[in-house]
């Protein structure tokens, strides 16, 4: 005669729920899908449509709706319906003045440390972005352009390689919109492969204002894009900031 399993352990739960979503997974699920565009603003999603269509329980989707909704990606209403935050020009004001700040920094402190086999490294994730970039195909851009990204900031430390990533995945919805533009494509690879050849050089004034240049052109285009009469000033101080900050003496990366 079997003895029953203890309560709490995965055996006493039926099948199909031990095999549901935790709610990190269904937070991923939800933004990638999010930010691909693949669901629609004007629509407001029910909760309880939501979970049956994931097969998971309202627990969990409440969770991962509370994390979308501090990454001001969704807003979350007390009928529990719930909307994707529409592209806002405010928004990507402040997300893309915090990454040029952030990032021109975090690539002066790393281009002291970087090795050959990090220059490699760099060069072959650029390959990859020109390579989606030549084949039209963004999901497979997006994955390469941000693993460049982190590769330039690699020696920033974990903390600012954190945030800068959640900032980066952040502003996808608007990087989207800027390289569906051929222009803006052709101008984004000119850009990396000028950023690469200062990482070559040893350059890291260089690289960073770069880098802090490259940002702004993609937020400011895309800004005139969404709503041609706002000016983001935001922007425009934060690489002014980091042009400054790039022009005084050598970061000592210890």
């Amino acid at each position: 005669m079997s003895e029953n399993p203890p309560l709490g352990d995965p055996r006493s739960r039926p099948d199909n729920e031990s095999k549901r979503p935790s709610a990190r997974v269904v937070h991923d699920k939800l933004r990638q899908r999010i930010l691909q565009g693949q669901i629609d603003v004007d629509v407001p999603i029910s909760q309880v449509g939501l979970a049956r269509e994931m097969g998971v329980s309202r627990t969990p989707l409440r969770e991962a709706l509370r994390m979308l909704q501090a990454e001001g990606l969704v807003s979350v209403r007390p009928n529990h319906m719930i909307r994707v935050a529409r592209l806002s020009v405010d928004d990507l004001e402040q997300a893309y003045a915090l990454r040029i700040v952030l990032e021109a920094f975090g690539i002066r402190v790393s281009v002291p440390r970087f090795s050959d086999d990090d220059l490699a490294e760099l060069s072959s994730s650029l390959a990859d972005v020109e390579r989606a970039s030549d084949e039209g195909d963004l999901d497979a851009w997006e994955r390469a352009h941000t693993q460049f990204h982190g590769l330039l900031r690699r020696y920033a430390g974990p903390r600012l390689d954190g945030i800068a990533r959640t900032l980066s995945d952040h502003t996808d919805r608007y990087r989207r919109i800027y390289m569906a533009d051929p222009g803006g494509r052709a101008a984004a690879l000119a850009e990396h492969r000028q950023i690469l050849d200062a990482c070559r050089a040893g350059d890291a004034p260089l690289a960073s204002r770069h880098v802090a240049r490259h940002l702004a052109r993609t937020a400011l285009t895309t800004a005139v894009t969404i709503n041609p009469e706002y000016d983001p000033a935001a922007v425009r101080q934060a690489l002014r900031f980091a042009l400054a900050s790039s022009e005084e003496g050598t970061v000592d990366p210890s």
